[in-house]
């Protein structure tokens, strides 16, 4: 326990790196990585395009958003997290957005068998 945040250290398992958030990368290295990962990773799924506001839609600091998704779970919880609504793309207009992409990354049909560690590894 400690009274600074700062003076804390995560506990984790394995080769996970014990380093909080704030890691950065370059916009270029980031879209390459994007590149090779994402080519046909949602093939036979539904693609949610899902328009969400943080914060009352139109309001003078919300930030209007755009999340591509495959994931049913990732659809609810923007329902839950945000103000998802049709009213979203008639407030953004031409403006600037946050370009959210999320998939599980398992195209169907499935060739291999999945394992899931979510939403915790019990070992």
């Amino acid at each position: 326990i400690t009274q600074h945040k700062y003076d804390t250290s995560p506990s984790c398992l394995g080769k996970v790196s014990r380093y909080f958030g704030h890691r950065w990368i370059a916009a270029a290295r980031h879209g390459k990585r994007d590149d090779d990962r994402y080519p046909g990773c949602m093939a036979g799924r539904t693609m949610f395009v899902i328009p969400f506001s943080m914060g009352p839609i139109g309001g003078p600091i919300s930030k209007i958003g755009i999340q591509l998704t495959d994931s049913n779970y990732v659809l609810l919880c923007m329902n839950i997290m945000t103000r998802v609504s049709p009213h979203v793309w008639e407030t953004l207009g031409d403006n600037d957005f946050v370009k959210c992409v999320h998939s599980v990354g398992c195209p169907r049909p499935v060739q291999r068998k999945v394992i899931n560690h979510w939403p915790v590894n019990p070992e």
